[in-house]
């Protein structure tokens, strides 16, 4: 019997009902109290890590987006490891909020093209998506019991090529998967729910094409940055 289901809104991607391929993620995050660290959302185990920065909307339908170095060029505030976002804003409400909990499609895409080139497999990956974001695709799932297990997340594991992720989940650009990875390890992005917290863990090359690809806004970061506690 095959266990893995067709993903009718994401083609190409398969839910598992084998979660054994995260068992590396749920054994080598690093548990609190130092989980409020970039090592609390992805494995200390890669030679580099880098902070993708989500851009900011406004609170009206049709309102600009707005990259955190658009932002940082007009309030002067450097993009730093530390950087939050309530500090580079510096208290204004012209440059709107992020989306809380995701990544923009529009990045989402500019990794999986980026990361792609540093995978031996680019078409075999895995993508947690978290079981609580209350969509009809993933309500639907809510019986079954395999579950990729961290503290205080669980999440459905999918399969699919590494270009899917910025289709998942496809109805809201704003939502993706919280963890994904290639099926070799060479890297791992996570999304933390609760916050504008994107973070990627790869070999040098990786990372350092993610910090300079004009498609992206990223920062060099370490296992123990803080995250940014700016959500709310």
């Amino acid at each position: 019997m095959d266990s893995r289901e067709p993903v009718d809104w994401a083609p190409g991607m398969w839910v598992l009902a084998d979660t054994s391929p995260a068992a590396w993620v749920e054994a080598a995050l690093t548990p609190a109290p130092a989980s409020w660290t970039v090592a609390g959302l992805v494995p200390p185990v890669f030679e580099a890590y880098a902070r993708v920065l989500p851009p900011s909307y406004g609170d009206q339908e049709g309102e600009p987006r707005h990259r955190w170095s658009e932002i940082a060029a007009v309030t002067g505030v450097p993009l730093t490891a530390g950087v939050r976002f309530d500090d580079l804003v510096a208290g204004s409400d012209r440059w709107g909020r992020p989306s809380d909990g995701g990544l923009d499609a529009r990045e989402t895409a500019a990794l999986a093209r980026v990361l792609s080139e540093f995978t031996g497999t680019p078409s075999e990956a895995y993508f947690c998506l978290w079981e609580g974001f209350g969509l009809a695709e993933t309500n639907a799932w809510f019986d079954r019991p395999m579950r990729v297990e961290i503290p205080h997340r669980a999440f459905h594991l999918l399969t699919g090529p590494v270009a899917a992720a910025p289709v998942l989940p496809a109805e809201v650009p704003w939502r993706c998967a919280s963890l994904w990875w290639p099926a070799d390890r060479a890297w791992l992005v996570a999304t933390e729910i609760d916050g504008y917290l994107t973070y990627v863990g790869g070999d040098r090359a990786a990372i350092d094409a993610v910090l300079a690809d004009p498609d992206l806004d990223a920062v060099a970061v370490d296992p123990s940055t803080p995250l940014d506690p700016s959500y709310g």
